[in-house]
């Protein structure tokens, strides 16, 4: 995904998952990496566990935080990640706590059933998909507060920042007292996810 151009990020979860926070931080980074960068979100019932998106769009000019589809999608949960997927554009690329299920009150009422077939879904719409274990590498980092930076780690392989940007844009959002926790999340993601995996 080269720097020359404009590219676009959506992340998308439910209330609570911290999804404006990792915009935040994603948008820090941009902007340490000298690009103009461009933010909208959409909070939906948020305070009720509703449906939360969030767009970053950067690069050497930037006119709108509205644009095209996304290249890449981050969810912090498996439905959300599910219903993301058409906001991606051929060949994109899909980040997903396909771990992370938060139950709407439609299937709990037994009136539809949970979707669960991303991969499928993900071949059909021809774009990559990146399942990650978000839930436990933020356990294993020391908080369940941190999915959402263990899934910026893991987009950090598709996106064009060097660490040391990243590390700034951490630093930049990020209070002194769960900074490191994050840092350990953002590193175990960053691990799982080989370059190579998602350029093949």
């Amino acid at each position: 995904m080269p720097l020359n151009g404009t590219t676009t990020v959506s992340l998308v979860g439910v209330g609570g998952q911290g999804i404006l926070l990792g915009a935040a931080i994603l948008a820090e980074t941009a902007s340490f990496a000298g690009l103009q960068v461009k933010a909208s979100e959409v909070k939906g019932m948020a305070q009720r566990g509703g449906s939360v998106l969030s767009t970053v769009r950067f690069g050497a000019r930037v006119w709108s935080p509205v644009g095209p589809r996304a290249d890449v999608v981050i969810a912090t949960e498996l439905l959300e990640g599910i219903r993301g997927l058409a906001l991606l554009r051929p060949q994109g690329t899909m980040v997903c706590a396909t771990s992370t299920r938060v139950t709407p009150g439609s299937v709990l009422r037994r009136e539809e059933e949970y979707p669960d077939d991303l991969a499928g879904e993900a071949r059909r719409r021809r774009v990559r998909l990146v399942e990650v274990d978000a839930e436990g590498l933020a356990r294993a980092a020391g908080t369940s507060r941190a999915v959402n930076v263990a899934l910026l780690g893991a987009a950090s392989a598709v996106l064009p920042f060097d660490p040391h940007h990243w590390r700034a844009g951490l630093e930049a959002v990020l209070p002194d007292r769960i900074l490191e926790v994050n840092l350990r999340a953002f590193e175990l993601g960053r691990a799982v996810v080989p370059t190579r995996e998602v350029e093949s």
